[in-house]
């Protein structure tokens, strides 16, 4: 089930929860210390996150619905997410198991004993999916929590703490796969893009900011700077990676953006607020390399 995208509201009638910047996913019960995982590209994750093998307890023919995140301080932190979806290999899989340890926050129950709970409302089968939670007992097992009514305030709490967003859920509603539905809302504080670096502002070694473009309709376009979320170490490390690689001009019109040009070939994600009239992203912090 997708939800459709609308503002922040209060409603009584409504289950406010965090929208988790993680990898969708579907959990299937299949018996026999068997289970499936799989992605909406109909991928299975079951080798790329070895740590959530408890799913394997997983009662014959339940399917819970949920997220895989990397959770750090209470927070999933989508560079995390990133470096373990781009993993390649089932001992890289075991090292990140170990290094940027997954967990699945569930929150949805869509079939049970091979019967599909669709038709029944949200309330009740979440007070299922508690029990099947907390009879699981695994850690890496969670439930996605959430208020009833004042959805404007935790909106405002979820933006303070820079977190992608929130879902406002129908209390009374079905799960309908597949499908879009306006009985599921999300509302994000931030959104994600990649980006390309085409280039940078610095004061001698010290780089202050980087200069980033992204696909804009098929069109590479500069989209502004970004320097909120570079860390002295990785402001050192893309330092001595792009002095390597500059250029006389940028390879797009940057406006009135000065700096040092580079040759494309480092990407990185960024988050944002929104787009301005200009198309520049607004409040832009950096969040991850995108490492090929």
């Amino acid at each position: 089930m997708l939800a459709k995208s609308g503002k922040a509201f209060d409603s009584d009638q409504h289950l406010f929860e965090v929208k988790w910047d993680g990898t969708r996913a579907l959990a299937y019960g299949d018996g026999d210390g068997s289970y499936r995982l799989i992605n909406r590209n109909k991928r299975s994750l079951v080798e790329r996150y070895p740590e959530l093998g408890f799913l394997s307890r997983l009662e014959p023919g339940l399917v819970l619905d949920g997220e895989v995140c990397v959770i750090v301080d209470g927070k999933a932190v989508f560079g995390g997410m990133l470096t373990r979806e781009q993993a390649r290999g089932e001992r890289r899989y075991r090292e990140l198991a170990n290094a940027l340890p997954a967990t699945y926050v569930v929150f949805d129950l869509v079939y049970r004993g091979f019967g599909s709970l669709c038709e029944r409302p949200l309330s009740e089968r979440r007070e299922e999916l508690a029990a099947v939670v907390e009879a699981l007992g695994d850690p890496r097992l969670v439930l996605s929590d959430g208020i009833v009514g004042a959805g404007e305030a935790f909106f405002d709490e979820v933006n303070a703490l820079d977190i992608e967003g929130i879902v406002a859920k129908r209390l009374a509603s079905r799960y309908h796969p597949g499908r879009r539905t306006d009985e599921w809302i999300k509302i994000k504080a931030r959104q994600h893009v990649h980006c390309v670096v085409l280039g940078f502002q610095a004061e001698g070694n010290d780089l202050r900011s980087l200069i980033v473009g992204t696909d804009d309709g098929g069109v590479l376009r500069c989209v502004g700077r970004v320097g909120s979320g570079l860390t002295d170490v990785m402001r050192a490390k893309l330092h001595a990676r792009l002095a390597n690689a500059t250029r006389d001009a940028p390879v797009v019109d940057c406006g009135e953006n000065e700096g040092t040009w580079v040759e494309p070939g480092v990407f990185c994600t960024v988050s944002y607020l929104e787009r301005t009239a200009t198309g520049m992203l607004r409040a832009p912090v950096f969040v991850a390399l995108v490492e090929e």
